[in-house]
């Protein structure tokens, strides 16, 4: 899938009104109001409901102006135990966007930079560029009120007391947690001592030459001046070694990396510091084989502060989009800065692996990377040159420096009809990389369409890679395949998707291509998992059947693994009725599963890019007719139902480490299921409500009313099951840029809330 869903999404990004430091924030001058959650009492119990696991009582009572005391009847009084238990990870960059996004339709800006403890200029930063976090959280900064602590009346109380029921109701471990969040991050903490087998390895000789993976919960944010490198542990890289890997890629922003140029082009006073954490990395990942690649996006646009209207930076200003003014690289002075500031990196850290680019879009960098027309330098100029420029400065800068650096360009959003000469054009020591399944045809519940990219469910190489790739080497360049191994945003909440027979099959073809290299990842998907063991292991000629049951066997013992092989056909085969679409992938409901609150009034909110799905189901089911697109969805989870069957079974028969190992599968298993069956549900409810709003016949009314009964009472039957597994298992709903997707206190919440539908069910007529 073109990334074109999320850049149009991006062209609504609104700076917002200047504040009196000056400082820009994302939408603050915006009037749509806040969502209401009418099953809470009030505003500030919805407050300390969802930071009373994130975020100490002390700070919540400065937010709300009241004291501890107050705050801690509010919780207690909801059913919340009176002892805080808080993770010191949610403090810093690991957590904060999950504090933020459960944030977002409470507190206007000032009380979230106070919650948070961010200054103004960071909020800003982070919004912008920590992978488009203003983006997933729906372009709109919701109207909030000031929130102060109000004493709580009769009927406040009273509504309190149900919830402590919803919450008795669970059974008295709901919100206890056999492992902590960050949990599986600490697994990680100590480097074990084993010897890595040779068996293990893909080599250079036999399989991809490079093969290249975005770290599990490496931090997006700025981790280079972490001293320790905490997002980068050691053990990761050496079991990302055991199942293959050797490289991983490191998003950067490349003025974060420079000092300020004598030109005048923008750079950062701490850009040394970061350098020298860089070259701690390089140092780190080069123990265990690993090299480290930047993802280059640039020359990154910058807002009115920067083009402060002098003629010289304004003559380096192009076309202004989302508030932004791209970098003009028909001027040369901005392309030789591009070249200068790749150097200037590839020099200060030797060892570096390389690059690779993105040039067409993403972020607003470059006028071609958007409406490069209205530019007067570049409207004249040809397309496929303008991206040529770009990834020939890249090159020659970081060849400069690096000789054997690998120079990787991706085609990611190049029109089609500029691929040839765009490739035909490159510099002759670049690598070409494309997405593997990009523009493959696909038909579910009777509906055609293609597949962009994230598709696990669909099996490549598609038509364009294939063309792309032979156009690549007719011209001298070396191939790579970006694919997803592990996780796509068609599930993303487990570390891995055991689909291992998709995994196998997408191996076993791109085998047969020429193709040099492999992206295992974009930043989900980076788990040391048996999926990439797999895939890494699939060799020219090899059967997927046999190597998929080896895995098994292997892993599991005979018993246990036949079960388990057979577990991962189920899976596989089920996946395949995935209702797959771009805007299905990116806004459905499924990244979030049964912690969506049912919503008994309509919000009126898009469903955000894997952010926040809402109740926007016309945007969910994307080219499907909804009926079809709950039913794909019904069938898909049927397929991990009969798998979660047969690993049951396998955990019975396996034996001591194995079968923990077995577990893990189980867990995940039936979480995908879960959120499956969960995305079918939130629709029907969704759709019964809309219609029940508009309908005055007591007979269909009543019809309605049952349907959204049943779902009502389904999902929390869901709930009932993720709850447990939630608890053992810290790493599922975790992904590195939106960090948790949700904890146990919101599966709480959205039980809470169907608990609340039925009662007006009830009482309604």
């Amino acid at each position: 899938m073109r990334r074109a869903l999320l850049v149009l999404l991006f062209t609504l990004f609104c700076v917002g009104a200047q504040s009196q430091d000056g400082v820009l924030l994302p939408g603050e001058d915006g009037r749509k109001a806040a969502l209401e959650f009418d099953y809470f009492p009030h505003r500030q119990y919805a407050f300390v409901w969802r930071n009373w696991s994130v975020v100490d009582k002390s700070l919540l009572a400065e937010v709300l102006s009241t004291s501890v005391e107050n705050v801690e009847q509010l919780a207690v009084s909801m059913g919340l135990p009176r002892r805080q238990t808080i993770e010191p990870e949610w403090a810093t960059t690991r957590g904060y966007i999950t504090v933020l996004r459960r944030n977002w339709h409470l507190l206007p800006y000032e009380q979230l930079l106070q919650l948070l403890g961010f200054s103004r200029e960071e909020m800003r930063f982070r919004l912008i560029e920590d992978d488009f976090l203003y983006v997933k959280l729906g372009n709109v900064k919701p109207w909030c009120e000031p929130l102060r602590y109000e004493a709580p009346t009769e009927a406040m109380e009273a509504r309190a007391r149900e919830i402590a029921a919803d919450v008795k109701s669970l059974g008295r471990d709901a919100l206890k947690t056999d492992e902590p969040r960050f949990g599986f991050m600490r697994d990680f903490d100590k480097l074990q001592t084993m010897k890595l087998s040779s068996e293990s390895i893909a080599s250079d000789g036999d399989g991809f030459e490079l093969r290249m993976i975005y770290p599990y919960f490496a931090d997006f944010g700025d981790p280079l001046l972490d001293e320790s490198m905490s997002s980068y542990p050691e053990e990761l890289f050496r079991r990302l070694q055991q199942v293959g890997v050797n490289g991983i890629w490191f998003h950067s922003v490349m003025r974060m990396l420079v000092l300020p140029d004598e030109k005048g082009f923008p750079g950062d006073e701490k850009a040394l510091d970061r350098i020298a954490g860089l070259n701690r990395l390089v140092e780190r990942a080069a123990k265990y084989g690993i090299k480290i690649y930047l993802y280059v996006n640039e020359p990154r646009a910058m807002g009115e502060e920067y083009f402060d209207g002098t003629s010289e930076r304004m003559a380096y200003a192009g076309p202004k989009y989302g508030g932004l003014h791209s970098f003009c690289t028909s001027n040369p002075d901005v392309l030789d800065w591009l070249s200068r500031s790749m150097e200037s990196i590839f020099s200060k850290v030797k060892g570096l692996g390389g690059v690779f680019t993105i040039t067409a879009s993403e972020n607003h960098t470059s006028c071609a990377s958007r409406n490069y027309y209205d530019c007067p330098l570049c409207k004249e100029r040809a397309y496929s040159d303008l991206i040529v420029d770009i990834n020939r400065a890249i090159e020659q800068g970081v060849h400069r420096a690096a000789p054997d650096a690998k120079v990787i360009v991706w085609d990611w959003a190049w029109p089609d009809s500029e691929c040839e000469n765009i490739i035909n054009n490159l510099p002759k020591q670049c690598w070409f990389m494309s997405v593997s399944e990009w523009s493959k045809p696909i038909e579910r519940g009777g509906v055609k369409s293609s597949v962009g990219e994230y598709s696990l469910s669909a099996v490549g190489p598609g038509p364009r890679a294939l063309r792309n790739w032979e156009t690549a080497r007719r011209a001298g360049l070396k191939t790579v395949a970006k694919v997803q191994v592990n996780a796509t945003w068609e599930m993303a909440v487990v570390p891995s998707v055991p689909v291992l027979d998709l995994v196998a099959r997408h191996a076993a073809n791109l085998s047969q291509q020429s193709v040099n290299g492999v992206m295992l990842s974009w930043s989900l998907g980076g788990y040391p998992s048996e999926n990439l063991k797999l895939f890494q292991s699939v060799k020219r000629g090899d059967v997927a059947d046999d190597v998929v049951i080896k895995l098994a066997c292997d892993e599991y013992g005979p018993k246990a693994g036949e079960l388990v092989r057979e577990a991962w056909r189920k899976c596989s085969e089920g996946f395949e009725n995935y209702p797959y679409h771009g805007v299905t992938v990116y806004n459905g409901p499924h990244h979030v599963g049964p912690s969506n609150p049912f919503y008994l009034d309509v919000t009126g909110y898009a469903a955000t890019m894997v952010g926040i799905p809402y109740d926007n189901y016309d945007s969910w089911r994307s080219v499907y007719p909804l009926d079809v697109w709950i039913g794909q969805f019904d069938k898909a989870a049927e397929g991990f139902a009969e798998g979660v069957e047969l690993l049951r079974q396998a955990v019975k028969v396996a034996k001591g480490e194995q079968r923990e190992k077995v577990a893990v599968q189980l867990h995940r298993a039936e979480a995908v299921y879960i959120h499956l069956k969960s995305s079918a549900e939130q629709a029907r409810f969704f759709e019964a409500r809309n219609k029940l709003s508009k309908c005055q016949d007591a007979a269909e009314r009543e019809v309605y009313k049952q349907a959204m009964r049943r779902a009502c009472h389904n999902e929390q039957q869901l709930i009932r099951r993720m709850l447990p597994i939630l608890s053992v298992d810290s790493s599922i709903a975790y992904e590195s840029s939106n960090q948790y997707f949700y904890l146990p206190a919101d599966l709480i919440e959205a039980y809470i809330s169907i608990s609340y539908a039925l009662q007006w069910l009830d009482e309604v007529e």
